[in-house]
């Protein structure tokens, strides 16, 4: 299916609480029904409602292709609306904190639903921590992620990982994500990547509808369970 086709997925308000806080969360509900995979969508540093707004876009556009998607207000956990470059080390933490209490909620509410995530910048690093430590993430698709002199945690579980950057992205150079392309492999992961030639940190209109295609692709690979054959046939 074509990733700007398909049926509209309905939209609601959901939340979850980490360390007292309430943190909201958009979900998208395919209207083609439940697949028994989820996404978890981790905006970039200018938070959802200002130039990361586009990650609703892409959310809604996962649902089409038949995932529960959830695009989590991590913000919410230190009332941030904007993060710069002093605030994002100090608050990485608690932030991280927060994706691994929103992977704990989907798992509360379904133990049996794969789940992926999925992360722009500033989410992708931090859907990447999370991947790599939690066992109960299936796969992840990293957007133009990367955090400057952020160390690379243990990589305690490797997942599928795919890694989607722009060749000239100078915000987050590509050399960062490749660093987690390098220790996935030490650890004996197999990451895939893909590099956008000539585009920069904020994608063009046609590079998103290709990350909506490669994501839908992949998560399909590795969240969707094969539909068992019918013996008579």
């Amino acid at each position: 299916m074509h990733p700007l086709k398909g049926a509209k997925s309905s939209r609601g308000q959901d939340r979850f609480v980490s360390e007292g806080r309430k943190i909201r969360v958009e979900t998208f509900i395919p209207r083609g029904g439940d697949s028994g995979a989820s996404l978890l969508v981790l905006h970039g540093a200018t938070g959802v409602a200002f130039a990361n707004r586009f990650i609703a876009g892409l959310s809604e556009l996962f649902a089409r292709q038949g995932f529960v998607v959830h695009l989590v207000h991590y913000f919410d956990r230190t009332g941030t609306i904007h993060a710069d470059d002093t605030a994002i080390p100090q608050l990485a933490a608690p932030w991280s904190q927060t994706v691994a209490d929103a992977v704990a909620w989907i798992h509360a509410q379904c133990p049996a639903v794969r789940i992926g995530l999925f992360g722009y910048s500033l989410g992708g690093h931090l859907a990447a921590v999370e991947s790599v430590r939690n066992p109960r993430v299936n796969a992840a698709v990293i957007l133009a992620a990367g955090l400057e002199n952020a160390p690379i945690p243990p990589v305690l579980h490797a997942p599928p990982f795919l890694f989607l950057h722009g060749a000239a992205d100078t915000r987050v150079p590509i050399g960062e994500a490749r660093q987690w392309e390098q220790a996935l492999a030490l650890a004996g992961g197999n990451p895939e990547f893909h590099v956008y030639p000539d585009e920069e940190h904020l994608l063009s209109l046609p590079c998103y509808a290709d990350v909506v295609r490669r994501g839908t692709e992949f998560f399909g690979r590795h969240l969707l369970l094969p539909v068992a054959k019918d013996a008579d046939k």
